[in-house]
């Protein structure tokens, strides 16, 4: 670009201050030179494959260009360098917009430490190399701690965070013969772990993996007016051919003898309709679109990362939204408390508070922060003890209180028993809270739905080209059909591991449908990668998600969905106006031009005049208050 550039201020100084006419001349072709060797990969590689493209277009017509100026038309010189020079500025328009990176490969293999404890024949305990370990080892995973390898608890008990591979955020209770994965937070207990998978082999490595062979798997993206050009190039270059060569043809068969003059006439006829039809305008109205497009969603919190976003985004007509983290808050609050016995709900939360007050469970912080919410007066337990995978026991004032599992309480009345499974109906997580041995109450916990989620899905449906809009998560058929009722989604999978969200993806593609996919975290990147357009949520979102995805909402904010899709549709028909409006004109003037009834006027407004129509035009959804932002 700056070859071209710089070939073009030198000529045009020379042509118009020095009226040097003939140096002009080489500095122009120079400038279109070094344009052609921009756009001659793209162009031979679109020969080759036996298609057209825009590269194609663009580097017949400035050919023609300089043909017809090396035949002594100097002054298309000019219009050759200008033209290709707009094309490098177009490109450089675009990249403009953030590019997505592979840092994410490093993020995902961090999850795993790279050594683990293992446990010898004798019960000792040695560190060991993680890739040095295979099925059969026996390791032991403290609290704090993530599980290094895939495989089978052995002995202990615990809660494993799991949300870096099913994104759920409340850890689940794991003992003896549970599967555990790689990656996995300890958050509690001490557990001898059986691995049955190799690193190379485990769910964690499988996640790396799946994204980087969706990253290098993805089809290649086709732009519109590369698609576009696929149609219109052939029919430039055809009727050049047919103007230089079966015109003239025809005409000297007919008058029985060949016109040297005749044929040079139509030959210069055809050069000029490749440069009439080069689409100047095209070339930087489409990359000006993109960047006011993209300065449109800046402003209204919406990052998108490159034009091409736009144009997947009017087409796409399936839309996935993970749970946890995108339709949910991903943070586990209390969504009721039902008391029993005579207990009062703040005698409830009272007890829950002072036997969860120490605890790092996110159950726990949930407890804490609604009591501390309804400002409910302290009370101190004594004899404090975390059960592994069934809750919390101790004392106040005395009297032996638990707070847990309804197990954990004893014997567990109807009542009781009703109020668990009510919860449990609502996706929530059931607290049975007890003072000397009666059971006080039930409170439920449930990562709960995002305010702006219900209205944001229903604008979605709304949209003209989305036929579905469709819930994945990694968490169980209850909790995810009450989460999708309360959104409004009819179309649900539940129980997905990260394997099986990029799967449904791929599924939706292989039905001709275009899909974008709209999630969070660690466990989403797969599908992100895979989908055809990847949307994370961008303050919640792990770095993996942020780095694959082609779209972030700054704010968090699902409403912002809606109108980013609206944006698109927005931006992609003032691509198609300007292509109209430019071929239209240059296809008037040409005709105008061929029958002698238009001159040099009228050819640089079909160049210079239309450019500045359009790129004005583009400019304009900076200002469009149409849109739903």
């Amino acid at each position: 670009m700056g070859i071209s550039g710089a070939g073009i201020a030198i000529g045009l100084i020379l042509e118009h201050l020095a009226h040097q006419e003939t140096a002009a001349a080489v500095a122009f072709v120079i400038a279109a030179v070094a344009g052609l060797v921009f756009v001659a990969p793209s162009a031979w590689k679109a020969l080759r494959e036996r298609r057209a493209n825009m590269s194609l277009l663009m580097g017949t017509a400035v050919l023609g260009a300089l043909i017809m100026g090396l035949a002594g038309d100097r002054d298309v010189l000019g219009d050759a360098a200008i033209v290709i020079f707009l094309d490098q500025v177009g490109e450089w328009l675009e990249g403009l917009a953030m590019r997505r990176t592979r840092g994410s490969i490093a993020e995902l293999l961090e999850l795993a430490p790279e050594v683990a404890h293992l446990v010898g024949s004798d019960g000792a305990m040695a560190d060991a190399a993680v890739d040095d370990l295979a099925p059969g080892a026996l390791i032991r995973v403290l609290p704090g701690e993530r599980v290094p390898l895939d495989g089978i608890i052995e002995t202990g008990s615990t809660a494993l965070d799991e949300a870096a591979i099913t994104g759920e955020s409340v850890p689940v209770d794991k003992a003896a013969g549970a599967e555990v994965y790689a990656g996995s937070l300890n958050t509690a207990g001490v557990i001898d772990v059986r691995v049955t998978a190799a690193e190379k082999e485990s769910t964690l490595a499988r996640i790396v993996d799946m994204v980087r062979d969706a990253q290098e798997r993805k089809a290649p993206y086709e732009s519109f007016v590369n698609r576009f050009a696929a149609r219109y190039t052939p029919i430039v270059i055809v009727g050049a051919l047919v103007l230089g060569i079966i015109v003239p043809l025809v005409l000297c068969l007919v008058r029985g003898s060949f016109d040297g003059a005749l044929w040079h006439d139509w030959a210069y006829r055809a050069l000029s309709l490749l440069v009439v039809a080069c689409p100047c305008a095209l070339v930087v109205s489409t990359p000006v679109t993109f960047v006011s497009a993209i300065t449109r969603a800046a402003r209204d919190g919406v990052l998108v990362k490159g034009g091409s976003s736009f144009d997947v985004a009017s087409r796409t007509s399936a839309v996935l939204l993970d749970k946890t983290g995108t339709l949910t808050t991903g943070r586990p609050q209390v969504v009721g408390v039902t008391t029993l016995n005579g207990a009062s709900e703040q005698d409830v939360l009272a007890i829950a508070r002072a036997l969860e007050c120490g605890s790092a469970h996110p159950i726990a912080r949930a407890i804490v922060e609604a009591a501390d919410a309804r400002a409910i007066p302290l009370c101190e337990a004594t004899d404090i003890q975390e059960l592994t995978s069934s809750g919390m026991r101790g004392s106040i004032a005395g009297v032996p209180c638990t707070a847990g599992k309804a197990s954990l309480a004893g014997a567990a009345d109807d009542e009781t028993q009703l109020s668990v499974e009510d919860f449990g109906s609502q996706g929530a997580t059931a607290v049975v809270v007890s003072a000397g041995g009666i059971v006080a109450g039930v409170i439920g916990v449930a990562d709960t739905v995002r305010q702006e989620a219900p209205a944001a899905v229903s604008g979605l449906l709304s949209q003209d080209r989305i036929s579905q809009v469709e819930m994945l998560t990694g968490d169980n058929a209850r909790a995810a059909a009450h989460v999708a009722g309360q959104v409004g989604i009819q179309a649900v999978s539940s129980g997905l591991l990260p394997e099986g969200k990029s799967q449904r993806v791929q599924e939706l593609q292989a039905a001709g449908e275009c899909v974008a996919m709209v999630g969070d975290g660690v466990n989403d990147a797969p599908a992100l990668a895979r989908a055809d357009l990847g949307i994370t949520m961008s303050a919640a979102s792990s770095d993996t998600a942020l780095e694959v995805a082609d779209v972030a909402l700054l704010a968090d904010d699902l409403s912002q969905l809606p109108g980013f899709f609206a944006l698109a549709v927005r931006a992609m028909n003032i691509v198609r106006e300007n292509i109209a409006f430019a071929i239209g004109v240059k296809l008037i003037v040409f005709v105008l031009v061929i029958a002698g009834m238009a001159g040099m006027g009228a050819a640089v407004f079909a160049d210079t005049g239309v450019l500045v129509i359009v790129i004005l035009n583009g400019m304009r959804l900076l200002l469009d208050s149409r849109l739903p932002f």
